[in-house]
């Protein structure tokens, strides 16, 4: 089985503030830990994760980012445009 964690919106959103305050200069680990593996419907499928935030600039400065069905998407509309 492949490991699953579910990220809420919140935690969505909390990792981008961490983000935003670190930027902001305030002391932060850009963490949340998960042990939520009890959940009725949503359960991690792991004890515990740490899920850590990190800028795009210092993720993507040692590789490509990957293929999104957006840019799929993106592409398939610059392609329909008459130019």
């Amino acid at each position: 089985m492949t490991a699953r964690v579910y990220l809420s919106r919140k935690n969505l959103c909390d990792l981008l503030s961490k983000l935003n305050r670190r930027a902001d200069g305030e002391v932060t680990a850009c963490t949340i830990i998960k042990r939520d593996n009890t959940h009725p419907k949503y359960p991690q499928t792991m004890k515990e994760i740490e899920v850590v935030a990190v800028e795009d600039f210092d993720y993507y400065s040692h590789r490509e980012p990957g293929r999104t069905a957006e840019d799929k998407e993106y592409l398939e509309f610059l392609k329909n445009l008459e130019i």
